[in-house]
């Protein structure tokens, strides 16, 4: 029976190791279209200390980019570039909330412009990466394992 209870325990630590590892960093890719006069505003649920990096480029018919800002959860300005066709950026969240990506075509009131956006999302636990903490947890937790069985196996 005891036997049996240690096994379950294992194959448990083992599917906990793979579910922590999924999800880990959030990247994603988006294409989308900004109409003259417009803005397009994409939304990041941040926790703080997690980082954001990404770049995007931008195509048009009149060579001309788009205004490429990101705000805060209080609308402050956190990085800004005018008139841009690519560019890469990186930010670290100051506190938790919505931060904002705004591509504002207000450049032209003719021209539409197509953006390509890549970036990734690395969430932070107690001033480390999530992955890097999860690792240590499942580790930590499995070595905890290994010694109550080798403790408690009958001899």
């Amino acid at each position: 029976m005891l036997k049996l209870v240690f096994r379950l325990a294992l194959l448990f630590l083992g599917a906990s190791a793979l579910l922590a590892l999924v999800n880990v960093a959030v990247g994603d890719n988006a294409t989308f279209t900004v109409q003259p006069s417009k803005t397009h505003v994409i939304t990041l649920s941040l926790r703080e200390s997690d980082s954001v990096s990404g770049s995007f480029s931008v195509v048009s018919d009149d060579d001309t980019g788009v205004n490429f800002f990101i705000t805060d959860p209080y609308n402050n300005t956190v990085l800004r570039y005018d008139n841009v066709l690519q560019k890469s950026f990186s930010f670290t969240a100051t506190t938790d909330g919505d931060y904002k990506l705004h591509f504002d075509n207000s450049v032209s009131t003719v021209f539409s412009k197509a953006v390509s956006l890549n970036y990734s999302t690395i969430h932070y636990i107690m001033g480390m990466p999530q992955e890097q903490f999860w690792f240590i947890v499942i580790a930590a937790v499995a070595l905890i394992g290994v010694m109550l069985y080798v403790v408690l196996m009958p001899k």
